[in-house]
C-alpha cells in the first residue's frame, strides 16, 4: 500500500485500513470496559455487563448481515461505545457511578 493508511488509494486499500481501525477500536473498547468496571460495586457490573452485551448484539445486527459486515458502520458504532465509556468512567470518578447511565446501549 503506497500512500499508506493515511492516504488509502484504492478500494482495497481503504478496507484494509477499517479493518485495521476496527482492530483497535475493538481493543480500545475492551481497555475502557475493563477501567469502567474497576469503579463499580457488584450490581453496578452486572448491570453494565447485560448493557455491553446487548450492545454487542445491537452492533452486530446493525454493522452485518449473514456474510458481511459493514466495517465502516462497526467502526463509528464502536467509537460511539468508546466515548460512552470514557464518559461514565469520568462520572464515576468525579460524582459516582449513575446505575441508570450503565444500562445504556449507545
Amino acid at each position: 500500500m503506497a500512500g499508506g493508511c493515511d492516504s488509502p488509494r484504492t478500494p482495497y486499500d481503504v478496507t484494509y485500513c477499517a479493518a485495521l481501525e476496527m482492530v483497535q477500536l475493538d481493543q480500545e473498547i475492551n481497555v475502557q470496559y475493563k477501567k469502567v468496571m474497576g469503579l463499580l460495586t457488584q450490581p453496578q457490573k452486572q448491570t453494565l455487563k447485560q448493557s455491553q452485551i446487548e450492545w454487542l448484539k445491537n452492533r452486530d445486527s446493525q454493522c452485518s448481515d449473514d456474510s458481511m459486515i459493514n466495517v465502516a458502520c462497526s467502526n463509528k458504532t464502536m467509537q460511539s461505545r468508546i466515548d460512552f465509556l470514557k464518559s461514565v468512567e469520568r462520572e464515576c470518578k468525579s460524582t459516582g457511578c449513575d446505575s441508570k447511565k450503565l444500562a445504556q446501549q449507545q
